[in-house]
């Protein structure tokens, strides 16, 4: 029953403080356009790479490919149970205006080196993770790490091969991260991830990021080696705003780098046992 009641709140969590991207409200005009003009009663964009999305059953179904700067992003669907006459024709002109309407999307919210959400996105999105776990009481925590001597990367290799290990860097922590986790650079070297997850699980995966980030290699530069300290902090009732949630966090990543660095630091300690294993 608990676990029921977990993933119960873990969906509507995910909902709930989902970023402004543009399956929400940026694409509403969008698709109803699309209804009035081709008789569908069901639209759906699928970005490439997202999750496969639930299909309507017992509906036929036509698409248009959303492609940008010559490279295909996603697919826009319409489904009905009788189509007007010319609407794949129409579909495809809403496509192009919908790739339109991503691209201007990314470039507000999307860090152009890493692909990662700008400081500005990821605060906003913390400030709704925080308002979430405030009405219902679902788990949010907050990492935020930099990497270890990163002014020394730049001064040996060149900036280059900085914005590599960047990029790099949030590929790999962004593929460790479930589609309801925020990754954001908030910032030069210092990046943020907002966890639906309690302070224990928030350790865990602070952990296995960390240890994912050392054994990175870098392509074109596999001489490179970097760490990355990291702080961990959780809503509890005194950190029950966004404000000291990321000073929390901030603090002990703080703490982490006078530790000796390449460490994760939180309220909570991890077991000796679960860092070897």
């Amino acid at each position: 029953m608990a676990n029921d009641l977990s993933s119960q709140a873990l969906s509507v969590t995910e909902a709930s403080f989902a970023a402004p991207d543009p399956m929400n409200e940026q694409y509403d005009t969008i698709f109803y356009l699309i209804r009035q003009t081709t008789g569908a009663s069901h639209v759906a964009i699928q970005f490439d790479g997202a999750p496969m999305q639930a299909v309507p059953v017992d509906l036929a179904c036509i698409q248009a490919p959303l492609v940008h700067q010559g490279r295909r992003i996603g697919v826009l669907r319409a489904y009905a149970k009788e189509f007007e006459s010319g609407a794949a024709h129409m579909l495809a002109g809403f496509a192009v205006l919908a790739a339109e309407h991503h691209a201007l999307w990314s470039v507000a919210h999307c860090d152009m080196l890493t692909r990662a959400m700008t400081r500005r996105a990821f605060m906003a999105d913390l400030g709704r993770a925080v308002a979430t776990w405030q009405r219902g009481g679902v788990p949010c925590s907050l990492v935020v790490f930099d990497l270890d001597h990163f002014k020394k990367i730049n001064d040996t290799y060149g900036h280059a091969a900085g914005d590599a290990v960047l990029r790099a860097v949030a590929h790999v922590v962004q593929s460790e991260l479930r589609p309801c986790d925020r990754l954001g650079r908030l910032g030069g070297e210092e990046f943020g991830v907002i966890l639906l997850a309690d302070a224990e699980s928030a350790m865990e995966i602070a952990e296995r990021l960390r240890a994912v980030i050392e054994g990175t290699i870098v392509r074109d530069y596999p001489v490179i080696e970097f760490t990355a300290s990291l702080g961990v902090a959780t809503c509890t009732a005194l950190t029950d705003t966004r404000e000291t949630l990321m000073s929390t966090a901030d603090e002990y990543l703080y703490q982490a780098k006078e530790a000796g660095r390449n460490r994760v630091l939180g309220a909570v300690s991890i077991p000796e046992f679960e860092l070897f294993d």
